[in-house]
């Protein structure tokens, strides 16, 4: 499957006048692409066609050869086989898969290659649900129609970011019915334990718990679970939302056992600021549906 991938790129490279060579030894670093170009750019290009799992070690590795070198590397893993489908909907994108995404305008993709259907996927605008499971919009490019640069995928429509959200709520009920039934750590479970203490219960959380933010999969938990877990740690220590900011913030990444890295802080500070701009106080109060998802899409470009 490398093989054949590797020469029918070749083959788009080659009618795009790109002077493409294939599989170039380069003595300084000790590397060879898949493919260089060399025509029509002012800087070298390696392709890489990656079909198996590669650490994020060696791919760091490579890119870095790549840099000495004055080469811009571009990596096209191979489509997996569950991505056949387009539109917006639920995907599974492996951790392998994640680390070749990319942005492009604060907008982050996923570019593969299927050499059977000849075709580019592109998994773009992708929402982190758990787990390696997104909500993301598949979109396809056969190989005869491919430019370059290589397309790059537009931001989803207000229309658009409405079908996540349905699809957001179903998965919603989905993963709360799970984890009460399966859950065997009790009130153990900070989850659990948060709903428990703020007396709510799981299947009616207010619709501004558990929503769709870009860059939460830093935080290695559902968006549901640390987003009423802010609620539970604010009534334990008394404070108000607005001072959910700075020493504090750290604070609660630290109680929560979630990441303390500026990534995982920007996401948490970036919810607060969804909460402030909604004017809420407490997890008690609702918000109208259209006025959230107004506020979302406007923070989810912004992003």
């Amino acid at each position: 499957m490398h093989l054949k991938g590797k020469e029918q790129l070749y083959s788009l490279f080659k009618a795009l006048e790109m002077e493409p060579e294939l599989e170039p030894y380069l003595p300084n670093v000790k590397q060879r692409p898949d493919i260089l170009l060399k025509g029509n750019t002012t800087q070298r290009i390696a392709v890489e066609f990656q079909c198996s799992p590669i650490s994020a070690e060696k791919l760091i590795n490579r890119n870095n050869g790549y840099k000495r070198e004055d080469i811009q590397p571009i990596w096209i893993p191979i489509t997996p086989d569950k991505i056949m489908k387009k539109g917006i909907r639920k995907v599974s994108i492996s951790k392998n898969h994640q680390q070749f995404k990319v942005t492009a305008s604060h907008h982050p993709y996923i570019m593969s290659y299927n050499p059977k259907m000849r075709q580019f996927f592109y998994i773009s605008n992708p929402v982190y649900l758990h787990g390696n499971s997104f909500i993301a919009k598949v979109q396809t490019i056969p190989l005869t129609t491919q430019k370059f640069p290589f397309y790059l995928p537009k931001p989803i429509t207000n229309e658009e970011f409405h079908q996540y959200w349905q699809i957001l709520q179903q998965t919603k009920h989905n993963y709360l019915q799970k984890r009460v039934l399966f859950t065997r750590s009790g009130l153990n479970d900070l989850l659990l334990r948060s709903a428990y203490e703020l007396r709510m219960n799981l299947h009616s959380l207010p619709n501004y718990i558990g929503v769709p933010l870009k860059g939460s999969e830093v935080l290695k938990l559902s968006c549901i679970d640390w987003q009423l877990a802010i609620f539970y740690f604010l009534h334990l220590t008394k404070i108000e939302l607005r001072q959910m900011k700075g020493e504090t913030l750290y604070y609660f990444l630290k109680w929560a056992n979630l990441p303390q890295s500026r990534i995982a802080y920007e996401a948490v500070s970036n919810y607060c600021d969804i909460l402030e701009e909604l004017s809420i106080q407490h997890c008690y109060q609702t918000i109208e549906e259209e006025k959230l998802l107004a506020v979302l899409y406007h923070h989810f470009l912004a992003m």
